[in-house]
C-alpha cells in the first residue's frame, strides 16, 4: 500500500509510492554487457520486487550497450536511470566512443579549456549511448605519492588547481547533457590504502581536511554539481566514531555536506561490493541513516532491499528518509531529461589532441634520437597482456629505429592505477633496478608511462619523459618527442613526494 509520512513540497512525487518502490529507487544494481541480456534474469526478482530506479552498467560495444539497455527498460519502464563510471570518457565503456587521457593528464596540458572539453565529450557521448549519470570527475587532492588507487586519476595535489578542473569537468558533463557525479567525499587523495580492499584511513587533521581536501569539493557544491560520490573512508579528525565509514557517516554526509555546504543533489556511496564497506545486507540501512541517496551496486542487491524492508518495518528507518532520497533522484531525472543538446561538440580526436598536449620532460629534457639509431630498450615495471611494449617497439621501428643490445640504453617504466593492485607505483625492487641503472651510467635516458612521481623521483641529471597512461597511444605519443617530431608542452600537475 502506499506510505505517506510528512514530506516537503519538492517531495511531492513520492507519497503516494509504495515501500517496495521507495527502497527499489535508491538501490542501483549493476548490469553488465559481458553477461548479455541473458545476465538480466538474475535480476528479475528484484525489478519485480522493488523496481530499480537506476543502475551502473559495464559495458562492451555500442550495440551490446544499447540492446542491454533496451530490454532493461522494457522490463523496468522509461524512468530508469543509468549511470557509468566514464572517468576517462565514454570510451572507456562504449568501445566505439571516445577515450580520453587521465584526468592528471588533463590538468599538464597547456590548454585552458582541456577538462570543460573532456566533460562536454564525456557528458554528449554518455547521453547518445543511452547513459545519463557519469561518475566523474575525480575531485581528490593526491597529496601521497603512494596512494594506490587515486595517483592520475586526479587533477593534482594543488587543491585550487584541482577545484578548477573538476568544476570545469562537471560542467562540460552537464553541457554534454549528463549528470556529473564528482568523488570521492570527502576526499581520497591522502590515502596510502586501496577502498577495494579495505577502509581507507584519512589521517589528515581537520584544518588540513577543510583547507586541502574538501575545497574543490565546496567549489564543485557552489558550482551546482548534479552529485557527489560518498568515499568508504575513515576520517577521524572529522568523524570520531572509530572505524566508520564516510559512506555510513551522518557527520560527514547529513550534518558536513548537507547542512554545513547546503548540498541538496545525489548522494551516491561508491560500490558497496568493495571491501572498504561492511560487507551484510543490513549495512545498507545505515548509508540511508547517513543521508545518502542511492545504495550503488551492493554485492547483494536482492538482500540488501529485503534488509531495507524490515528497517522500515521495525522502526530502524524513517520512510521520511527514503521519500527524501527517492525526491532527490526524481530531481536528478528531471535534470537530464530537461538537458538541451549542446551545440557544439569537440572533434572525436580530442584524446589524442590531450595526450599529446600532455606529454610532460623532467628537469633534464630528453636526449633526441635520430633516425637510423639503435636503442637497447630496459624495462621495469609490469606490462599486462604486452600490449604497451608491443606498441612502444612498433613506434620505434616506425621511426626509422632500432633495437639493439649494444645500442643507447633507454629506460621504460611502466605503472598503472588498477583496483586491488595494491599500488600506483614501480615495485621497490624495480625502482630500486632503475635508479641503480641510472646513477651507473647503465641509462641514457628514462621514458615513464604512468607515474609522474617516477619522473620526479629520478636521480639528478637523468632525462626523463612522461605520459599519464601506460598505453599504445601514450607509447607513441613519447616516441614522437624522442623523435622530435613533436614536443613536450605539459606541466607537472605534483610536486614531490609526500
Amino acid at each position: 500500500m502506499p506510505v505517506r509520512a510528512g514530506v516537503g513540497p519538492w517531495e511531492a512525487t513520492v507519497v503516494h509510492r509504495t515501500l517496495q518502490q521507495l527502497i527499489g529507487a535508491v538501490v542501483w544494481p549493476d548490469v553488465r554487457c559481458s553477461r548479455g541480456v541473458a545476465g538480466l534474469d538474475d535480476l528479475a526478482e528484484l525489478i519485480e520486487r522493488y523496481p530499480p530506479g537506476g543502475v551502473i552498467v559495464f559495458g562492451e560495444g555500442q550495440a551490446d550497450v544499447e540492446r542491454l539497455l533496451a530490454e532493461l527498460r522494457r522490463r523496468t519502464g522509461d524512468e530508469l536511470l543509468v549511470s557509468s563510471d566514464l572517468e576517462r570518457g565514454c570510451g572507456q565503456q562504449v568501445s566505439e566512443r571516445s577515450r580520453l587521457p587521465p584526468a592528471m593528464a588533463l590538468a599538464a596540458c597547456d590548454l585552458p579549456d582541456a577538462s570543460y572539453e573532456a566533460g562536454l565529450l564525456t557528458g554528449a557521448e554518455a547521453r547518445a549511448a543511452g547513459i545519463d549519470v557519469v561518475y566523474a570527475p575525480v575531485a581528490d587532492v593526491n597529496t601521497a605519492a603512494s596512494n594506490p588507487i587515486i595517483a592520475t586519476r586526479a587533477f593534482g595535489d594543488d587543491a585550487h588547481r584541482v577545484a578548477q578542473h573538476a568544476v570545469a569537468f562537471a560542467r562540460g558533463v552537464a553541457d554534454g547533457g549528463a549528470l556529473a557525479v564528482a568523488k570521492h567525499w570527502p576526499g581520497h587523495g591522502s590515502t596510502v590504502q586501496d577502498s577495494h580492499d579495505e577502509l581507507a584511513r584519512v589521517t589528515r587533521d581537520a584544518d588540513g581536511l577543510h583547507g586541502t581536501d574538501l575545497l574543490p569539493f565546496r567549489a564543485l557544491v557552489a558550482a551546482g554539481v548534479g552529485g557527489l560520490m560518498i568515499g568508504h573512508l575513515e576520517v577521524p579528525a572529522l568523524d570520531p566514531v572509530p572505524g566508520r565509514p564516510a559512506t555510513a557517516s551522518p557527520v560527514l554526509v547529513q550534518e558536513l555536506l548537507r547542512e554545513g555546504l547546503g548540498f541538496e543533489g545525489l548522494a551516491i556511496t561508491d560500490a558497496l561490493n568493495m571491501g572498504g564497506f561492511r560487507q551484510e545486507p543490513a549495512a545498507v540501512t545505515d548509508v540511508l541513516l547517513a543521508g545518502v541517496d542511492v545504495a550503488l551496486m551492493p554485492s547483494e542487491p536482492l538482500a540488501a532491499c529485503q534488509s531495507l524492508e524490515r528497517a522500515v518495518e521495525q522502526g530502524q528507518l524513517e520512510l521520511g528518509c527514503l521519500q527524501r532520497a527517492a525526491a532527490r533522484i526524481d530531481r536528478a531525472r528531471e535534470r537530464v531529461r530537461s538537458a538541451s543538446t549542446p551545440q557544439r561538440l569537440p572533434t572525436t580526436d580530442l584524446g589524442e589532441r590531450l595526450l599529446a598536449a600532455s606529454i610532460t620532460a623532467g628537469a633534464q629534457r630528453p636526449v633526441q634520437l635520430r633516425r637510423g639509431q639503435s636503442v637497447d630498450l630496459q624495462i621495469f615495471g609490469e606490462d599486462t597482456g604486452g600490449f604497451v611494449l608491443s606498441a612502444f617497439k612498433e613506434a620505434l621501428l616506425a621511426a626509422g629505429l632500432s633495437l639493439a643490445p649494444d645500442g643507447l640504453p633507454l629506460g621504460l617504466a611502466l605503472t598503472n592505477v588498477a583496483a586491488w593492485s595494491g599500488s600506483s607505483r614501480l615495485a621497490p625492487t624495480d625502482r630500486e633496478r632503475l635508479h641503480w641503472a641510472v646513477a651507473n651510467g647503465r641509462l641514457a635516458q628514462v621514458v615513464v608511462l604512468g607515474s609522474p612521481y617516477e619522473l620526479i623521483e629520478l636521480p639528478p641529471g637523468c632525462p626523463g619523459l612522461l605520459a599519464y597512461e601506460a598505453s599504445p597511444a601514450a607509447a607513441f605519443a613519447v616516441l614522437a618527442v624522442l623523435t622530435g617530431q613533436a614536443d613536450a608542452p605539459g606541466r607537472l600537475p605534483v610536486g614531490g613526494a609526500a
